[in-house]
């Protein structure tokens, strides 16, 4: 009888101890983005680390793989929907990886300025993040890379001169490659960890990007000319797969993403903020700016319009576009 009663007593025990057990359990987040160790979204991003750890008591892990260990981002991507990492810091290229409407928000000349993408942004939310959703991710927060512009090592001065130059394409960017079909370019294709040795030996000459990844990559030793002409606004993104998400307990889940919002604000101001300083940066080595004529600039904005044009229905629908377009129209308007 005494043997019965203590092996009900410790029974007892082990059950009252469960809840215990299950609120000890911790979680790691495996996270890859192709940004170099020590780029200021790196920098940003091992701040945010460090705080969610805290803040959920040793719970919850971030364990951040930079400089494209993991593979470029279509393999991210990959690995993120097979569950061997569970998130990624990604560009629009492995968002297209996701969705294809996302590369509405990327179009060629399709924002002028960052509050423009801003609020297009925070008036669609709840539309974008079902976007991302209905594939199996959760948008953490948007990580943007800057005004994008052409860069090179010949001066471009108009189309024709852009004919005769080596531009590099992302090999998985369909809008870039777009673009050079659409003005009859002939695009060098290459994944973005090649393009720095592409620049050494000459298979590229130019490349589209913003002043702060020209020297986060190293590029900028290769480059002399920049036109003074805003591309597009780079746009980035901190996700994880739903199903990574859904493991979390609650109470994780709530730090996740509380922590997340205010860093991803962080990192917009000091992407900005660094984009300038890399551009006083750059004009200090010597990269002198082009300006393209008024008529050099609306041959590259009728390109643009046919890229558009070309991709509705293809990546993005008609009332995608269309959403976008009039939220930003309504805002111009104001």
């Amino acid at each position: 009888m005494h043997k019965k009663t203590l092996w009900i007593s410790c029974f007892l025990g082990m059950l009252m101890a469960l809840p215990s057990f299950a609120l000890a359990k911790k979680y790691t987040l495996r996270i890859a983005t192709l940004a170099p160790k020590g780029s200021s979204w790196v920098k940003v991003l091992n701040a945010f680390r460090w705080e969610v750890k805290k803040k959920s008591k040793g719970k919850l892990r971030i364990k951040l793989y930079t400089g494209g260990r993991m593979g470029d981002e279509k393999v991210v991507v990959r690995k993120i929907k097979l569950d061997s990492l569970q998130g990624g810091v990604i560009t629009s290229i492995g968002l297209s990886q996701i969705n294809t409407a996302l590369m509405a928000l990327q179009l060629p000349f399709m924002f002028r300025k960052y509050k423009e993408l801003y609020h297009v942004r925070k008036v669609l939310d709840a539309h974008l993040r079902k976007q991302l959703s209905d594939k199996g991710f959760i948008l953490l927060g948007w990580g943007d890379l800057g005004y994008v512009y052409l860069f090179s090592k010949k001066k471009l001065r108009n189309i024709a001169d852009l004919k005769k130059a080596k531009i590099w394409a992302w090999t998985d960017d369909p809008l870039t490659k777009q673009f050079a079909s659409q003005g009859n370019l002939t695009p060098r294709l290459l994944g973005l960890l090649h393009v720095r040795q592409g620049l050494q030996t000459g298979t590229v000459d130019t490349v589209v990007g913003t002043p702060l990844t020209l020297i986060a990559m190293q590029w900028h030793s290769y480059i002399k000319y920049r036109i003074k002409y805003k591309f597009a606004i780079g746009i980035g993104a901190t996700v994880i797969s739903k199903k990574s998400y859904d493991r979390l307990p609650a109470n994780l889940q709530k730090i996740l993403m509380k922590t997340s919002a205010k860093y991803h604000k962080i990192i917009a101001r000091v992407v900005r903020r660094d984009n300038r300083r890399a551009m006083r940066t750059l004009r200090k080595r010597g990269i002198k700016s082009i300006k393209l004529n008024k008529k050099q600039k609306q041959k590259m904005r009728e390109i643009a319009a046919k890229v558009t044009q070309y991709f509705t229905g293809k990546l993005y629908s008609a009332k995608d576009l269309n959403l976008i377009k009039n939220t930003l129209k309504k805002y111009r308007g104001k």
